[in-house]
């Protein structure tokens, strides 16, 4: 069974903390702008980026399943 190689694995790594580091930072946000009672589309805005970002999450690690998986066959 063949393993990620660990350049590969470091950049899937950098990739998957680019998403994870904008969850947070639009998180803090949301919690700022709900105390500052900001707009509902303000805050929605905010949420709405947190719930593209999981989706972004999501999508690289299911990328990086199937390659791994591709290459442990190979």
């Amino acid at each position: 069974m063949k393993s990620i190689e660990a350049a590969e694995f470091n950049k899937f790594i950098h990739s998957v903390r680019n998403p994870l580091n904008s969850i947070s930072l639009n998180a803090e946000l949301g919690k700022m702008l709900i105390d500052d009672q900001a707009s509902p589309e303000q805050i929605k805005k905010a949420f709405s980026e947190i719930l593209q970002q999981c989706i972004n999450c999501e999508k690289i690690l299911t990328d990086m399943r199937k390659k791994n998986t591709e290459d442990a066959a190979s």
